[in-house]
């Protein structure tokens, strides 16, 4: 298989919100480490049943960002649910990744570990922002 125009292998971060009352989905977020231009990468959407919002996008270089960006839209008193994905088919250029890409090729087969429903942690939230960046394997 020619790798040529994908990366080999990238951690994902999803992060999905739920109403601490109902228990229903709000928001999901994607997070990755874009390694050629050095930059976090959010694609997400707000779904309830009310409504399915336009996807958005975020993108920065510096982890403090990322994080007051992500407290920002994910509501501290709701419950949040991590899954790690480990994608091996995402394009190299970050701006070709989009929310409906990595919703598509979201599949059991790339899922590392998820923890459901916990209540929000700024150390969990910290440390699983961390790994995202740290850990990239050029090598697949």
């Amino acid at each position: 298989m020619d790798y040529s125009n994908e990366f080999p292998d990238c951690l994902v971060l999803k992060i999905e919100e739920y109403d601490a009352t109902t228990k229903k989905l709000d928001a999901s977020v994607f997070i990755f480490f874009d390694t050629k231009d050095f930059k976090y990468i959010i694609r997400g959407q707000r779904s309830t049943e009310e409504m399915e919002s336009c996807t958005f996008s975020f993108s920065c270089e510096h982890e403090q960002e990322l994080l007051n960006f992500i407290r920002f839209i994910v509501c501290k008193k709701n419950l949040w649910t991590y899954i790690l994905y480990n994608y091996d088919n995402l394009p190299l250029k970050s701006n070709e990744v989009t929310y409906e890409f990595l919703k598509e090729h979201e599949n059991k087969k790339y899922e590392l570990s998820g923890y459901n429903k916990q209540k929000y942690s700024f150390e969990n939230l910290q440390r699983n922002i961390r790994m995202v960046k740290n850990v990239f394997n050029y090598y697949n």
